[in-house]
């Protein structure tokens, strides 16, 4: 059974329309752990395939596990905080052996990568559903009936999510970086700035050490974000309204609804998986890309960029984008008939098809134009055509927009539409689409065959181009089905509304 908070406020405020004070733990709380787990997953698979030696066609199914784990171990939190520990003790518990694995992480050797993975999956799994519960939990008793708030609660987390992302995205590249140029022998040191002053990766001339180093300081950071992400939480105890589970009693008409709902949501849920398979990309393959294929020094400012460094655009637009809609809708849609959540999700299906669609574009433009030079003393393929960096900029910017507005939306409508008894496990179902879309890609990522630091024989079949083209087709094919599964599911819920089942 699941324990409440015993010394949690009583429902007094219900009529306030100001946010109750947990909001801002939950804001710098989460703040502080999605900085450090997006930062610790931004260089990640370039510390793979960098710093570890693995081909890019080993590094990719072994990330997209990991990554599967992050989003299937949320149906093992959910189940734990209902049944035992309740939601708080049970994020507070998980978030001592996610920090643990923050600091092995650091640690050169597969064993090592490995033993990381598991913990941070199973920190990180296991918080994931729990803490957006229990604020939806939080404003349902302490705000009961202010749906508008909520949803407005439900995107400042959103927004502090992306401050954590985009502060850790954007630094920890430099902090990689600064430490290798610092550590380089003179000589060394001079070839690599020459080499940035063209716009080229400078890691085939370091040494493997300095490189690993240069990777555990940079992890560093997000773990002691990590310690104090548990810090802040834990101190807002008291603020936070745990509701104990709730059984409803239901009539056989009520409970078709109920589950006739629930059906075509996960219908939804469904198509969703593929919607995953396309973006999670951007900080792998993507990365990849970028790395071979993209000048990454920026016009005009003439600084050069590390290949994850573009990740940081994601985040950045994540906050741009959030107060511009939301206000956009507010103002040009306030009784929701225009903009509806279906009609927000569709759009989220065709952009990141457009998204992905731009990279093939890029990877068609750069593939096939390759040369053989001596580099670190070492024989290295080089691609002699380089495309813009605002290909992949282009395509992260599309991406973030089809994102917000696909995964926002969502967010809220599986909470809103599950059964009271069912939250946190519908919510974990919404993040288990991800592992789904990864295992997808345990499968297809190899099938990349455009890395130019691997030997030619452990590539995968497929060129830049068409891995990136048959991607985007998928993902348009899902948004075309998702017309007809949208419709059923605003139909089901409508009834579902009118007969008081929600």
């Amino acid at each position: 059974m699941t324990t409440s908070t015993t010394d949690a406020p009583a429902p007094a405020g219900g009529d306030s329309t100001r946010h109750p004070p947990a909001i801002w733990f939950f804001f710098w709380g989460e703040f502080a752990e999605r900085s450090s787990y997006y930062g610790m997953r931004a260089i990640m698979g370039l510390y793979m395939t960098q710093a570890l030696r693995m081909d890019d066609t080993k590094a990719g199914p072994i990330y997209n596990y990991f990554k599967m784990a992050c989003y299937f171990l949320p149906l093992v939190g959910g189940y734990i905080a209902d049944r035992w520990l309740g939601r708080y003790w049970t994020i507070v518990g998980f978030s001592v052996p996610y920090v643990l694995g923050h600091f092995i992480l650091g640690i050169p050797a597969e064993w090592a990568l490995f033993v990381a993975m598991a913990l941070l999956a199973g920190g990180s799994g296991v918080i994931k559903p729990n803490i957006s519960t229990l604020m939806g939990q939080t404003y349902d008793k302490l705000r009961p009936g202010q749906h508008q708030l909520r949803s407005a609660a439900f995107l400042w987390f959103y927004f502090s999510i992306n401050i954590g992302a985009l502060i850790s995205q954007l630094f920890l590249p430099e902090i990689r970086q600064h430490y290798i140029l610092s550590h380089l022998e003179p000589e060394l040191n001079i070839q690599a700035k020459a080499m940035l002053e063209k716009g080229q990766d400078i890691t085939p001339i370091v040494p493997i050490e300095i490189l690993q180093e240069a990777y555990a300081v940079a992890f560093a950071f997000p773990a002691w974000l990590m310690v104090l992400s548990l810090v802040i939480f834990a101190a807002g105890k008291r603020f936070y309204a745990e509701a104990p589970p709730e059984v409803q009693v239901l009539t056989p008409e009520e409970r078709r609804l109920q589950w006739k709902t629930l059906g075509r949501l996960f219908g939804v849920f469904a198509l969703v998986v593929l919607f995953w398979f396309g973006y999670e990309h951007n900080d792998a393959q993507w990365v990849f890309f970028t790395r071979d294929y993209v000048d990454l020094k920026l016009p005009l400012v003439g600084k050069t960029i590390s290949a994850d460094q573009l990740q940081f655009l994601n985040a950045l637009f994540v906050l741009i984008l959030i107060p511009v809609f939301n206000i956009s809708f507010a103002y040009f849609d306030p009784k929701v008939k225009i903009f509806t959540p279906m009609r927000k999700v569709l759009a989220g299906f065709f952009l990141t098809a457009a998204a992905v669609g731009l990279m093939s574009v890029a990877g068609f433009l750069a593939q096939g134009h390759t040369e053989q030079v001596m580099q670190g003393g070492k024989l290295v393929e080089l691609s002699t055509v380089k495309v813009s960096v605002f290909w992949p900029v282009a395509a992260y910017i599309v991406l973030t927009f089809g994102e917000v507005l696909l995964y926002g939306t969502l967010l809220e409508v599986a909470y809103a539409a599950a059964p009271k008894s069912m939250k946190g496990f519908v919510t974990a179902c919404f993040l288990l689409t991800s592992t789904l879309g990864n295992f997808l890609n345990v499968w297809w990522t190899p099938q990349y065959g455009g890395s130019l630091k691997d030997e030619a024989a452990k590539r995968g079949p497929l060129m830049p181009g068409e891995f990136f083209g048959i991607t985007a087709l998928v993902v348009f094919a899902a948004g075309v089905a998702f017309i007809f599964v949208g419709k059923q599911f605003e139909r089901s819920q409508a009834e579902a509304e009118a007969a008081g089942v929600t």
